[in-house]
């Protein structure tokens, strides 16, 4: 075994300093970690010396106890101090430490009242304004916070959809407002098809006389950040933007049809696509389609697929499924679309850890030309989330009634995000459900189980009559957290049987669940509501992820719970009710 040297054993001190302040330890014991550490990184010998010789306690700040932690440490190479202490935590908690301003106090803070055990819950708690009101933090210190976390994203591999999407936009609309002209600029790639997270994102750029090619380059080049140039071509320029890589595609306006289908991908829908096309006596490539040496001549992406005997399929299909056949016989799903939604299902008010008041939100609402909202703060026992008791919810009805009046035929729903407690019972008395117009049941709380008790605690939970949706249904975010494990068979087949719906959660943190498990919902006839969590009006444009999601997951207009017209979903809603009633 390597002997270790002074700055890895200051390391180890440091760390079992850390750990103890986390667990609420003596601050004086505290503080002996940290002196000790300090004096073993700026001692002239190496410890580990010291440590054989039995002089540990020679050293400035070094005592009984933190010498036998070094001399265990430089004997065996562990520390059974500090894995005893951080064996009381997850293991994701060391990532707190990494975001500026984030010390051991604080990340106790966030830990102890909120459950907060890594950067990705760290990004949603901030989202639903969790540590405005935490003591030791506050609005700016939120913000602050918010800002570190999304640099720390900059410089990782993988990025969000949201991420990705804003920069795409961001450099599409650069390109559209320079001096070159008679350009068109369209994101292609896995950023078209809808996928949630991404190491790169392609952008196609059409070049109508290449006359511009130089000036083109240039502008393409100076979007990179500072050392940000990957590879520079005649037609492809590779740089990097915000810590993402993209990649621009230069082509002819006679290649643009074929280009963006090819580059869209998926690389097995184009496959399936090239196998088709040969048995036709067709070849299909980025430049075009061809019969022998001869050119096809096809004017857009639905001209190809026409060319190829199919429907035009949209981009959120390709993926390699049963896209292709389905589109063969005409059997494609009509997709949903933005302007099918009537309303916002799942919103938060200033009542529990939202930025907006009832009416704010309504008056929002309405003015995005939704004809409903249905409003749904954290019940009681989100403690951390300023969880309603009964007097507030009833409150907050007799607000959305007053609302209701005023902003007629605009409508409000009053209803209730209920925690799914551990034994998978809601979080009021029946009397108290039956009174709201609709429950989303979500778990935030207890998310280690085993896939046997999360499966259990969610099956109880839709079993119960007053459940109306069933929220963020894998408790996932993104790049964080995976989310607890689930029989999602036994919990598609007891929504099917109970009529419940299925949330898709379209914060761009959550995405939950993924489009694969959308896609079987629709195959068994399970209505999904596509819901934006949003705690501010800023959070209602996450709709646009949502419908994404919806249409990459086959989902028609049928399939889509707010879909439904005011009139419609209010009948759906008692519907409900009466069953409980039974």
């Amino acid at each position: 075994m390597k002997t270790p040297v002074n700055k890895e054993i200051a390391s180890v001190l440091k760390r079992i300093a850390v750990y103890k302040e986390l667990s609420g330890e003596n601050p004086f014991k505290v503080r002996a970690f940290e002196n000790a550490a300090r004096s073993v990184e700026m001692h002239p010998e190496e410890v580990a010396a010291l440590s054989d010789k039995g002089m540990l306690e020679t050293l400035k700040g070094v005592g009984k106890g933190v010498a036998e932690v070094i001399t265990g440490y430089v004997r065996s190479g562990r520390s059974s101090e500090l894995e005893t202490l951080r064996s009381a935590f997850p293991d994701t908690i060391e990532e707190l430490f990494t975001v500026p301003g984030m010390g051991p106090k604080k990340v106790r803070a966030v830990y102890e009242k909120l459950g907060v055990s890594s950067v990705g819950e760290l990004e949603y708690a901030c989202t639903e304004n969790r540590l405005v009101t935490l003591e030791g933090f506050g609005e700016k210190t939120q913000t602050k916070l918010l800002k570190a976390i999304e640099f720390i994203r900059l410089q990782g591999g993988l990025h969000l959809l949201s991420d990705a999407l804003g920069t795409a936009e961001e450099v599409i609309g650069t390109l559209k407002n320079s001096a070159i002209r008679d350009i068109e600029i369209v994101a292609a790639g896995s950023l078209r098809r809808g996928k949630t997270t991404f190491k790169d994102i392609d952008i196609l750029v059409v070049e109508q006389d290449g006359k511009n090619r130089e000036s083109l380059q240039k502008t393409l080049l100076s979007l990179a950040d500072e050392n940000g140039v990957i590879a520079s071509g005649d037609t492809k320029i590779s740089v990097r933007r915000r810590g993402l890589q993209i990649d621009f595609r230069i082509v002819s306006p006679g290649s643009f049809p074929t280009a963006l289908q090819h580059f869209t991908g998926s690389k097995e829908h184009n496959t399936i696509l090239r196998a088709r096309a040969k048995r036709m006596g067709l070849k299909v490539n980025e430049y075009g389609i061809y019969r022998g040496d001869e050119p096809v001549y096809v004017s857009s992406e639905e001209d190809l697929y026409k060319t190829l005997g199919l429907e035009y399929i949209p981009p959120e299909l390709r993926e390699g499924d049963e896209e292709v056949r389905l589109s063969e016989k005409g059997e494609l799903p009509d997709l949903v679309k933005a302007e099918d939604f009537h309303g916002m299902v799942h919103v938060h008010s200033s009542y529990s850890d939202g930025s907006n008041s009832i009416e704010e939100l309504a008056r929002e609402c309405a003015a995005l030309g939704y004809s409903y909202l249905c409003i749904s703060d954290h019940s009681r026992s989100a403690y951390y989330a300023h969880g309603l008791s009964e007097g507030r919810l009833g409150e907050q009805a007799d607000e959305v009634r007053r609302v209701n009046e005023a902003l007629s035929p605009f409508r409000m729903f009053c209803g209730i995000e209920s925690e799914i407690l551990g034994d998978g019972g809601l979080d009021y008395p029946d009397e108290v459900l039956e009174e709201l117009d609709f429950i989303i049941g979500s778990v935030h709380s207890n998310l280690a189980m085993s896939k046997e008790e999360a499966t259990e605690r969610l099956l109880r939970a839709i079993e119960n009559p007053y459940l109306t949706i069933l929220g963020h249904m894998s408790g996932r975010l993104l790049l964080s957290r995976e989310g607890y494990r689930l029989d999602e068979e036994r919990i598609l087949e007891a929504l099917q049987k109970n009529g419940t719906a299925l949330e898709h959660n379209c914060n761009p943190l959550r995405l939950d669940p993924d489009w694969p498990l959308l896609k079987r919902a629709k195959k068994m006839g399970i209505l999904v509501s596509v819901n934006p969590d949003a705690h501010s009006i800023e959070g209602f444009s996450d709709m646009r992820y949502g419908v994404t999601m919806a249409r990459k997951g086959w989902l028609e207009k049928k399939d889509v719970l707010n879909c439904m017209t005011a009139g419609e979903i209010d009948e759906f809603f008692k519907r409900r009710k009466k069953k409980t009633s039974v």
